[in-house]
């Protein structure tokens, strides 16, 4: 039997079967905090259904995170793990071994257990007034003793037992804490939310909407708790302690990815025939989707600067769920529907995303399953050709990248290509693209008049950031389009972007008395006296020396300042767009606050060695803006004007875009 899984309600758990915890693992540790978080999100998901006049959740059910389990069926094995205690009634309720999920399976064990000691119920009334429920047993390979206190946890018990037996035992200790807060945090917190909901204050309700939702099935209309049930083959040569050594050092995790991998590769999928698909087939192409992926230079121009996913083809069911709860929805009202779903998304405890393919697939067999399962692979795989094809194309994977680092949602690009009409071509697109960017450049503020951008960088930084940025797409665009090129030497490196830590840097030094120690302004009199060595005269190296003699550090800055005709600008003009480019940190770090010229020969210095500069930066430290053709070491300020007017005419197709159109 291959691996598989499942989604159980805990009602269908409640039938006497075994949970047995191996060596390797610790003992219950939960501590008040994470019981009370799970018995709040409890009550709160039940009191959502008795609260008339509440709108009922389209999904009637919470969802706890995956278990991880083995099942164990051979009696010799059984008999050995459970020695004296063996008997055929174990073998016929079930026995698996619990991987990951001790913790959680525990604690509802706890509450089920208060619960029905609360009602005065043993194991035989459970099973009469509840339909055969019986609670279920979570044994322990080593812990002796633990099992037995478990199940004969009450109210009573603990006020009875020792307290240094207690102490003694941290498992006891635990358990019997958690048992006592349970009853605390109903008759406090539970109380509290009861009557925020207008329930009243009854306790007794509070535990009977407890019980009725843990005694939920997968079809109670009026909820359940659930969870994922990843169950590992018994025939598979395993090794169960490096499985949850991965699982708990943070090494594996069971993201949507992995669940949905399990679901699309189940062999019941491919027993009928391989008509529609192959199961080599869709793992060898699910494959060749992660590796694409996880390609940084694939990945950075869908994703913004610094966020990843573990799974990085999670990114596309991610779009395709998203797809699926927009289609009815008018593009007007995305922004806040997609604002909902990313919330949504947020609560990894619900597994969305998961149960979406789940529920697609179930109880479909034979034909039939193979059919939705190719249908829902083949969703997958058209999703991932459209990004390949906007990934090769320069011009739409620039405007792409540009607006995955202003923030835009990938969903919403993917649903407008999908919904153009046939007769729609690239040029379309692209209007289109730039209408979005157009969107996010919303906060520029113009001069028309004057052809100016007068936001600055300490007021609209993060609007300057995307101007820059915008201004650099737009450069290497049209370099393309003028020359017909599809060469990937004209797409921006976003990869590069997201690993550099880029930002907004002044080109003449924002800081004019920033060097305050005597040593920072030794190291930049000697690097600017070495970039000004063949425009000093004599005069001027003797003052220098003068001055540096007499320790007169302040002044001799002033005379290479003078030299190099850096003249104080005013901070206000020095903030504005014409005195801005876009820099990585080193590089800035290695320049701070230095003469232009110094600046220069820094920046020649890295893209010499090969480091990515922005093709704005390069223009700006080549003199590209200077129309008077003066010293190509200078910094002023017509330089800046010029600078500012190439970026006015160069945006102002972004940021007025309705008018400018013809």
């Amino acid at each position: 039997m291959d691996n598989s899984i499942n989604q159980y309600a805990i009602g269908e758990l409640l039938d006497g079967r075994y949970f047995y915890i191996p060596s390797y693992q610790r003992g219950y540790r939960w501590t008040e905090k994470q019981v009370g978080d799970l018995l709040r999100d409890l009550l709160c998901f039940a009191n959502d259904f008795a609260n008339e006049g509440k709108e009922k959740k389209q999904d009637q059910f919470y969802c706890l995170q995956p278990v991880i389990a083995r099942p164990i069926t051979d009696e010799d094995k059984l008999k050995s793990m459970f020695g004296a205690e063996y008997n055929e009634g174990i073998l016929s309720h079930g026995v698996w071994e619990i991987i990951d999920g001790q913790q959680r399976l525990t604690t509802i064990f706890l509450l089920y257990k208060y619960l029905l000691d609360q009602k005065g119920w043993d194991a035989e009334t459970l099973k009469e007034e509840e339909d055969g429920k019986e609670l279920y047993h979570i044994c322990y390979a080593t812990r002796d003793g633990s099992t037995k206190f478990l199940e004969g946890l009450t109210m009573k018990t603990i006020k009875d037992s020792d307290e240094d037996i207690l102490k003694d035992n941290v498992d006891y200790f635990h358990m019997a804490n958690a048992f006592k807060y349970i009853g605390e945090w109903i008759k406090t917190d539970g109380k509290t939310i009861n009557i925020r909901y207008q329930l009243g204050g009854s306790l007794d309700n509070i535990r009977n909407s407890f019980f009725k939702l843990l005694n939920g099935m997968s079809d109670t209309k009026s909820g359940s708790v659930q969870i994922l049930w990843y169950e590992i083959a018994e025939v598979k040569e395993k090794n169960n302690i490096k499985e949850f050594q991965k699982i708990n050092t943070g090494k594996i995790r069971l993201t949507d990815a992995e669940l949905i991998k399990g679901l699309f590769l189940l062999k019941k999928n491919f027993t009928s025939s391989d008509k529609y698909i192959k199961q080599s087939e869709l793992a060898l192409e699910w494959e060749y989707i992660e590796n694409t992926l996880h390609a940084n230079n694939f990945w950075y121009f869908l994703q913004k600067k610094g966020y990843d996913m573990p799974n990085r083809i999670d990114l596309l069911f991610n779009l395709i769920y998203k797809k699926n709860s927009l289609k009815e929805i008018s593009e007007t009202e995305w922004d806040v529907k997609i604002k909902e779903i990313d919330a949504q998304l947020m609560d990894a405890r619900q597994s969305e995303i998961f149960r979406f393919y789940y529920n697609r697939f179930e109880g479909k067999i034979g034909e039939d399953l193979q059919r939705e399962v190719a249908t829902a692979w083949d969703e997958v795989m058209e999703l991932f050709r459209t990004l390949d094809d906007w990934f090769c194309t320069p011009s739409i994977y620039n405007y792409i990248g540009l607006l995955s680092q202003c923030g835009e949602d990938l969903c919403r690009l993917v649903l407008h290509f999908e919904y153009m009409p046939e007769t729609a071509c690239r040029d379309d697109f692209e209007k289109y693209l730039k209408e979005r960017i157009s969107y996010h450049l919303r906060g520029t503020k113009v001069d028309a008049e004057n052809k100016q951008i007068l936001n600055t960088y300490n007021k609209d930084h993060n609007t300057i950031y995307k101007l820059l940025l915008t201004l650099n797409i737009h450069l290497l665009n049209e370099q393309n389009q003028k020359l017909g090129s599809e060469s990937d030497v004209y797409k921006f490196p976003f990869d590069v972007l997201s690993a550099q830590n880029w930002d907004i840097e002044h080109i003449d030094s924002f800081h004019t008395n920033a060097l305050k120690r005597d040593k920072d302004k030794q190291e930049w009199i000697k690097i600017a006296m070495a970039d000004r060595k063949d425009e000093l005269k004599d005069d001027e190296l003797t003052a220098l020396k003068q001055k540096i003699d007499e320790n007169a550090l302040d002044d001799a800055i002033n005379i290479l300042k003078k030299n190099a005709q850096e003249v104080e600008v005013d901070e206000e003009i020095k903030n504005t767009i014409g005195n801005l480019t876009l820099l990585d940190a080193a590089t800035n770090r290695m320049y701070g606050n230095s003469l232009f010229c110094t600046k220069r020969r820094i920046i020649i210095e890295r893209i010499k060695q090969g480091v990515f500069v922005p093709i704005a930066t390069q223009y700006i430290f080549a003199k590209f803006f200077d129309e008077k053709g003066t010293n190509r070491s200078l910094w002023t300020k017509e330089d800046m004007e010029a600078y500012h007017k190439y970026i006015y005419d160069a945006l102002i197709k972004y940021i007025k875009l309705e008018e400018v159109e013809e």
